[in-house]
């Protein structure tokens, strides 16, 4: 068993290892001279850190001699990050599906599989599914346990303690109904887990450091990136869109509130919506196509939904502000219809507090987004340690 002093100093060895490959993503290859000068490390430390990491597969020595700018005698050869070991790891527990993404140190996707699941297989399944899928993977040598620096797992209706967000000397809680110890067993570098959708947003930040993220599916979720980190708030729940309250009046929502806008654009209660207004559609891929047609009952629930949505995302954008706005789901398939009631709700409001800007828009649908996001958030935790 490792002391606490084992740890720290293995925590202090995880720091120069990132400091080296921080100047490696940096820069695309690095003399060992460069890398000192690059991470402050001396000689010594530099070498066994470089050695270490070549013996891994993390890093490679090229064959082709490289010479710097005013350099003379013998010729340096230059470190380079091997392009085909898996930096970060991301899954994806997902209510119908399990998700897993491998991350290159360059922020690439080196490795990306799925399965179909039943939404009914509890969370302690999703985790052994996941686990037997990790286990394809290394054993096809597509993940490499000895390059993954670190790991992040994406739950559905999960939220983990902001007091325990990711392993450090000591591991993260387990989310409840499950322990995660099959996956840490595989890949034994640090790990963190967090909401599914909020671990989604991370795939759709692109240069938007403030940005709300919408999926209208089986439910409802959310996440929001603010300042370019994930908000997840005193207790956790940060950005629960679905519990805006649209109407107080409304039914009565499993939180203990009325009118939450979950309670009605959820894929089921909107196409019962339709059935209701009299004409039934199977799925809601059907309807938005129905709408797209020029039927008058599905361009009348849409609308109906959109205007719901709009209410909702007024107050929200009022609170956090965000530069964009991107509505992911089923949901989405309705495309300008369901957005345009609050484009019309922005392009009104003036808060007369300056210059105002928030892009709208849709995502499509990508099967992959959770564990992409989670190999995001996983490659950009463990590479900001070095400023620690």
């Amino acid at each position: 068993m490792l002391t606490p002093d084992d740890s720290a100093l293995q925590a202090v060895r995880r720091r120069h290892e990132l400091r080296v490959l921080e100047s490696l993503a940096t820069h695309g290859n690095r003399t060992r001279r460069e890398l000192e000068t690059d991470t402050k490390l001396s000689r010594t430390t530099l070498s066994a850190i470089v050695g270490e990491l070549r013996a891994r597969g993390v890093i490679t020595e090229s064959d082709q001699e490289f010479h710097g700018p005013g350099r003379s005698g013998r010729p340096t050869k230059a470190l380079t990050l091997n392009p085909n070991a898996g930096a970060a790891v991301g899954i994806e527990l997902g209510r119908r599906r399990i998700s897993i993404s491998v991350m290159g140190f360059d922020g690439s996707t080196t490795a990306r599989v799925r399965k179909d699941i039943s939404s009914l297989l509890p969370l302690e399944g999703k985790v052994l599914a996941a686990a037997d899928m990790l286990q394809e993977l290394i054993s096809a040598g597509r993940i490499n346990a000895e390059t993954n620096i670190g790991t992040a797992v994406g739950i559905a209706s999960r939220h983990p303690n902001p007091a325990s967000l990711s392993d450090d000397l000591e591991l993260q809680s387990d989310p409840q109904g499950a322990s995660l110890a099959p996956l840490r067993e595989l890949l034994p570098a640090p790990l963190l887990w967090d909401n599914n959708i909020r671990l989604a947003a991370m795939a759709y930040r692109n240069n938007s450091q403030d940005l709300l993220y919408v999926v209208l599916s089986a439910g409802l979720s959310s996440a929001v990136i603010s300042n370019g980190s994930l908000m997840r708030g005193g207790n956790g729940i940060a950005g629960e869109l679905g519990h805006i309250s649209v109407d107080f009046a409304g039914p009565p929502c499993w939180c203990g509130r009325h009118g939450c806008l979950e309670s009605y654009i959820n894929e089921a209660n909107v196409l019962l919506e339709a059935a209701h207004r009299g004409q039934a559609f199977s799925t809601i891929e059907a309807m938005a196509l129905a709408a797209a047609q020029g039927n008058g009952i599905a361009i009348n629930v849409a609308s109906w939904a959109g205007e719901l949505l709009a209410r909702a995302l007024m107050s929200a954008c009022v609170l956090l502000d965000p530069s964009r706005v991107v509505i992911a789901g089923e949901l989405s398939q309705f495309g300008e219809l369901l957005l345009e009631p609050a484009r019309r709700a922005f392009s009104e409001q003036n808060l007369d507090l300056g210059p105002q800007s928030t892009e709208i828009s849709t995502a499509p649908f990508a099967p992959s987004a959770g564990s992409d996001g989670a190999a995001q958030m996983a490659l950009l935790h463990w590479t900001q340690a070095i400023l620690n």
